[in-house]
């Protein structure tokens, strides 16, 4: 797992507002929330239901 301060830098650095972001190894979704976060899409492939559930746990979070 990366620090959500280290993918805001990337993040913010490589893209713009709208941009699409891919995680093709998702986890637990940090990636989507700070993308989410910044006004970015964001594509999330995981195959593990575990960390899928997770990462829908803390979108819906991010969402309150």
């Amino acid at each position: 797992q990366k620090p959500e301060k280290l993918l805001d830098r990337i993040i913010t650095a490589s893209s713009k507002t709208g941009n699409v972001i891919l995680d093709p190894f998702q986890g637990t979704g940090t990636t989507a929330v700070i993308a989410k976060r910044l006004k970015r899409k964001y594509i999330g492939i995981e195959i593990d239901k575990k960390y899928i559930t997770i990462a829908k746990k803390r979108l819906k979070e991010e969402l309150l």
